[in-house]
């Protein structure tokens, strides 16, 4: 129902792109501020950017079916059929739902600023719930 919009992607355009003043998301941020010709009036994540990041994710998920090898290249060439769909898999939404496609990639945006901006924070809530699933007055103690 979202795509592009899992935590995985989110967390990889943060911290490729926005984590650190010297990142290129900082030094650069007017390019990133490009708005849609709409009311919302919202920054959105660039087609580039996006399809890099769901790239190097095939890529990652492609070296884990072959095993997890230790040598093992993200080259251009290799991946870069993948690449081109999904820039043109994310034109064509743009062409054809312009609407939709302004508040994906101003979602996406919105959550890596969001990210950025809390850190880290998150996790402590996550490790929170996480031992809330545990019956701890069950587990076998030392």
């Amino acid at each position: 129902k979202k795509p592009y919009q899992g935590d995985l992607l989110i967390f990889l355009i943060y911290e490729a792109v926005f984590s650190g003043p010297k990142s290129i998301g900082i030094k650069f941020v007017e390019r990133f501020a490009k708005l849609a010709n709409n009311k919302g009036n919202r920054p959105e994540c660039p087609i580039p950017l996006l399809a890099l990041v769901a790239t190097a994710v095939y890529a990652a998920l492609f070296w884990k079916t072959l095993g997890s090898p230790g040598k093992f290249n993200f080259t251009g060439n290799q991946f870069s059929e993948t690449y081109v769909f999904h820039v043109k898999f994310l034109e064509d939404l743009k062409r054809d739902a312009p609407g939709k496609f302004h508040c994906m990639m101003a979602d996406i945006y919105e959550a890596v600023q969001t990210l950025k901006r809390k850190g880290n924070d998150h996790f402590v809530n996550e490790h929170r719930d996480a031992l809330g699933l545990l019956d701890l007055d069950g587990m076998a103690d030392d």
